[in-house]
């Protein structure tokens, strides 16, 4: 049985590989980084899944467990970051180009 649930494994990784961010990581960086980055991904998964099944807590309360108040400062600059994003996109995309 373990046998079987390793190659399930294998092939969520696989085919995150295949994805277009991962083909975009692979190039900026490089197919060893790539691969490690997304066995990390898989692990990370299943452990907040695993959590929040087992536990019956949602996804910030888990994120909050595993990364403490380092959780809240990822939380400050990814929203900053992709809020700037939308900015620029709204911005851009007014424009006939």
């Amino acid at each position: 049985m373990e046998e079987k649930e390793n190659l399930s494994i294998k092939k969520t990784i696989d085919e995150l590989l295949e994805t277009s961010i991962f083909k975009e990581v692979l190039k900026r960086n490089n197919k060893d980084f790539a691969q490690k980055l997304a066995v990390w991904i898989v692990r990370y998964i299943l452990m907040a899944s695993s959590m929040n099944e087992s536990l019956k807590i949602d996804l910030e309360e888990v994120l909050f467990n595993l990364h403490g108040e380092k959780f809240r400062r990822i939380l400050e600059v990814t929203e900053k970051t992709f809020h700037k994003i939308k900015k620029d996109e709204e911005r851009y995309n007014r424009y006939i180009w």
